[in-house]
């Protein structure tokens, strides 16, 4: 039987030097963003993903799941109307 952990998703915007990615970054209950974004680790795991051009209003691609890689990370904020 697989264990699975609970928890919440926060609906962000990421920008990236070249995409903006809309989606959802899971934290544990009442965690913050921050948090996790700051884990030791490569890659934010973000879920129903839409991945636009920087200047872009349709999505080049939408995805269950992408890992972005914080190295290319520009700039991560919660989106408006969660």
């Amino acid at each position: 039987m697989a264990v699975r952990a609970v928890k919440e998703s926060i609906r962000v915007i990421l920008l990236t030097s070249t995409y903006r990615v809309e989606g959802y970054i899971h934290v544990v209950p009442g965690g913050r963003l921050l948090d996790e974004v700051n884990k030791e680790r490569e890659f934010i795991p973000v879920t129903r993903a839409s991945i636009y051009a920087l200047d872009g209003e349709a999505p080049l691609d939408v995805l269950d799941f992408v890992a972005v890689n914080k190295c290319q990370v520009v700039m991560i904020a919660p989106a408006m109307g969660q």
